[in-house]
This record gives C-alpha cells, sequence and structure tokens, in this order.
C-alpha cells in the first residue's frame, strides 16, 4: 500500500476520532443528571452489565481519565446504543432536534472510520475518503450550528476535498464544486451582511447553493452548500429515468402479451 494512501487512511481514522468525541461530549453534557467523563464510564459499565452482547468487544475501559482517549468505536456504541433492555434509558439521539438525521450522521462517522482503519491498499483508502466525504454531509444535516459551527464544518469540507485528492478518489456525483463550497462555508460566519449578499448575488447562477446559503445565513449555523442542490437534482433525475425505463419495459411487455392473446385467438379459431 503506498505511504500516501496509508498515511490518508490514518488521519480518515484519527479525524472520525475527533469528531465522534465532539458528538459524545455534546450530548453527554446537555443531557439531564451527570456530565462528568466518570459518569459516562459508569454509565458505560452499567450497560455491559444490562446488554452484554450489544457492548461484547468494547475497547477496554481502565485507564481513561480524558475524552481524549476515547475512540469511534466506544463514542458511537453508546451514541447509537437502542437501549431496549436499559433500566434508565438515556436515548441521546432522540433529545436531538432531528433524531433521524443525528443517527444517520453517527452512522456515516463509524462506516467511515471502520472503513479508514481496515483499509490495506489504496483503493480501501478512496473508499474510506468517500465515505468520509459522505459523513460530512450527514453531519451538515445533524448537527449543524450545534455541536458542529459553520467554521468547523468548512473545515470537515475541506479535510475531506483534500483526503479524496491525495487517494486519487473521484468526487461522487452529489458532491459538486466541494472546492468552492468548503472556504465559503469557513468565511460566511465572518463575513458583514454586506459581503453576505454579495456572495448570494454572485452565487444565483445555481439555485440549489443559493437556497442554501440563503438558509446559512438567515441561521447563521449552516455553512454554504451546494452538495445537497445538486444531490437532490441528481436523485430526482436517476428517479425520472428509472419511472421511464419500468415504463417503457411495462408497455413492451403488455405489447407481447397482446400479441400472445392474439395468435392464441387466431389458432383456436382455425382449429
Amino acid at each position: 500500500m503506498p505511504d500516501e494512501a496509508l498515511q490518508t487512511a490514518f488521519e480518515i481514522k484519527t479525524t472520525c476520532d475527533e469528531i465522534s468525541r465532539k458528538l459524545l461530549r455534546w450530548h453527554w453534557e446537555n443531557k439531564p443528571g451527570e456530565h462528568s467523563l466518570g459518569a459516562l464510564l459508569d454509565h458505560i459499565r452499567t450497560r455491559q452489565q444490562e446488554s452484554p452482547e450489544y457492548y461484547d468487544r468494547l475497547p477496554d475501559l481502565a485507564g481513561r481519565n480524558s475524552w481524549q482517549q476515547l475512540d469511534t468505536t466506544l463514542c458511537m456504541r453508546v451514541l447509537l446504543d437502542p437501549e431496549k433492555d436499559a433500566a434508565r434509558p438515556l436515548d441521546l439521539l432522540g433529545n436531538t432536534e432531528h433524531p433521524a438525521a443525528a443517527r444517520r450522521a453517527c452512522n456515516a462517522v463509524r462506516t467511515a472510520r471502520n472503513e479508514a482503519a481496515h483499509a490495506s491498499d489504496r483503493t480501501a483508502a478512496a473508499q474510506a475518503a468517500i465515505l468520509f466525504n459522505e459523513a460530512v454531509e450527514a453531519l451538515e444535516e445533524g448537527y449543524a450550528g450545534a455541536p458542529l459551527r459553520t467554521s468547523e464544518l468548512g473545515q470537515y469540507y475541506r479535510l475531506a476535498e483534500d483526503y479524496l485528492s491525495r487517494c486519487g478518489a473521484k468526487k461522487p456525483i452529489a458532491s459538486a464544486a466541494p472546492e468552492e463550497k468548503a472556504p465559503r462555508a469557513a468565511k460566511s460566519g465572518q463575513s458583514t451582511a454586506g459581503r453576505k449578499k454579495e456572495g448570494t448575488s454572485s452565487s444565483a447562477s445555481r439555485r440549489s447553493s443559493t437556497k442554501q446559503n440563503t438558509s446559512g445565513r438567515s441561521s447563521g449555523s449552516r455553512p454554504q452548500n451546494r452538495k445537497q442542490g445538486s444531490s437532490r437534482n441528481s436523485r430526482a433525475r436517476a428517479r425520472q429515468k428509472q419511472k421511464q425505463a419500468n415504463r417503457t419495459v411495462l408497455l413492451v411487455l403488455l405489447a407481447i402479451l397482446a400479441v400472445g392473446l392474439l395468435i392464441r385467438g387466431f389458432t383456436m379459431n382455425w382449429q
């Protein structure tokens, strides 16, 4: 495996761990009750006893005395815990503004991290870079504003672009012009209202990005994202093409069936 691809995979894994710690800590400190790291570790030990199958093969908790010692495996096990057998369920993701989006984001980060951790060649590293890029998109949907600020999301978009470039991975169709989106996302929180309006007018040629930028400026919590508008358009076009293809196949089958019935009727009348 080339050194550059190996290094990139390692950096993706490290970044995912950083994001996971940030998400878990934010959820933990915004729930009712005790917010210390010790309370979190006690909660994990309790859940290990209540649900040994779910918490199987969990990293050893001994000696962990700082948030920096928590990795994605541990953080996401807590955040994605279904808690079906918990005596005192916390439902950390359920207490967010967008629980479904938050769960998708956590799953995306965990998937990208696992791919990066097990990458053994350039192809696997490239796949990890693509998954990380998708994870950043999911993070924007689920966590823009809190706990991820506009500048932080802009930073993660730039990292995603860098990882894709270093691994030689092709950009996903839905990720049009991320090199423009990330810097704009980082600058949007620093510019004045007048400069923001200029940025909006200069990008008016792209409807989806304009809508995203406008909503991002009005809320002050979301970065300018051209990716979602392009993604929706791409998915809409794909669905339309699929419907047309299905309609064509159906018409062909009906025509074949009609011809078969005519032939059968003609044969029976002839006899």
